[in-house]
């Protein structure tokens, strides 16, 4: 793997695509004019020394293996493909924490082929590397990324707004993503939305439901006002789902008291109710696991018994 780091290189993706979603494949392909599939064998760095304190940096591919788009008519053959590079052409200042490296086991016998995939945005004058996707998983692995890109490609082609946003929101429903705050911003903008959040048809909504019951909690704020009797029963019982652990981990009791907070409407908004104050304690480090429970226990009777009214359900709360 090359030490240089592109500019928007999505903290460089070696997740395996069952975590591709950890980068926004919708954004990155809409935002490409061309997107190559090749063996990570033909690809080269090549490194342009101008001065004592600048390199220009390019990638060069010797063969594709498969054109995913290429809107612009673009020839891989002898073009240098520049890319920025971190503390070089661009810095970002901030404190770094310790990271581990992950190794990889030298395969035995002849070795594979590995893939990676470059996004290329057309400028006025060259192509620019606006992301890479590289792993150690085989061809076949790519198709799915392949696939989910090919159907973002097919948006780029509707030409009025009103089919293109139920389309995309269909799009974000079939890959288990919510719609971004830039996505509804957009449309709110071009007046097909009222409100600052997503609209959905009585299908789509239906879909967004069954995520959400199956654990994709971030399509909470389309489903907020389906049916709040519900949408409590669902954060009521992962209450109780912590509460009956063995041993509660910050995380644990971090969410547990915010979903109290979301269920009981911040306390009826008193912060200075005794109750509050409890759940506060949960994420302290002076009380131990077995101190908590009875906390959470409590917790969790006072809204089965409807103490305090229910707050709005939104995924800001969480």
């Amino acid at each position: 793997m090359n030490k240089h780091l592109p500019i928007f290189i999505l903290t460089f993706l070696f997740y395996s695509f069952a975590n591709a979603q950890n980068f926004d494949v919708r954004k990155l392909t809409l935002k490409s004019d061309v997107i190559l599939l090749y063996d990570q064998d033909s690809i080269a760095y090549i490194d342009d020394v101008i001065n004592d304190h600048t390199t220009n940096h390019f990638y060069q591919l010797k063969a594709v293996t498969q054109t995913v788009k290429n809107t612009v008519g673009f020839k891989y053959a002898n073009t240098k493909l520049p890319y920025l590079v971190e503390n070089e052409d661009y810095f970002k200042i901030f404190e770094k924490g310790d990271c581990m490296g992950i190794g990889y086991a030298t395969p035995i016998g002849p070795r594979p082929k590995y893939y990676g995939m470059l996004f290329l945005q057309k400028g006025a004058k060259q192509y620019q590397v606006i992301g890479i996707v590289e792993n150690r998983n085989p061809f076949a692995s790519w198709q799915d990324l392949i696939k989910q890109i090919q159907s973002v490609s097919t948006l780029e082609k509707v030409k009025d707004p009103k089919e293109r946003y139920t389309r995309s929101i269909d799009w974000f429903l079939d890959n288990n993503v919510a719609p971004d705050e830039n996505f509804v911003k957009y449309y709110k903008q071009k007046g097909i939305l009222k409100t600052d959040t997503a609209q959905l048809n009585e299908q789509q909504l239906a879909k967004a439901r069954a995520l959400f019951f199956n654990g994709n909690e971030t399509f909470l704020d389309l489903i907020a006002n389906t049916n709040p009797t519900e949408i409590k029963d669902y954060y009521l019982q992962k209450l109780k789902d912590i509460s009956f652990q063995s041993e509660y981990e910050f995380g644990d009791c971090l969410r547990f008291s915010r979903v109290v907070c979301m269920l009981t409407n911040d306390f009826n908004n008193n912060y200075d109710d005794v109750n509050r104050v409890l759940s506060d304690l949960l994420t302290k480090d002076e009380l131990e696991n077995y101190e908590k429970k009875p906390i959470m226990l409590h917790l969790i009777d006072l809204i089965e018994k409807k103490t305090y009214k229910t707050g709005a359900f939104s995924s800001s709360k969480l």
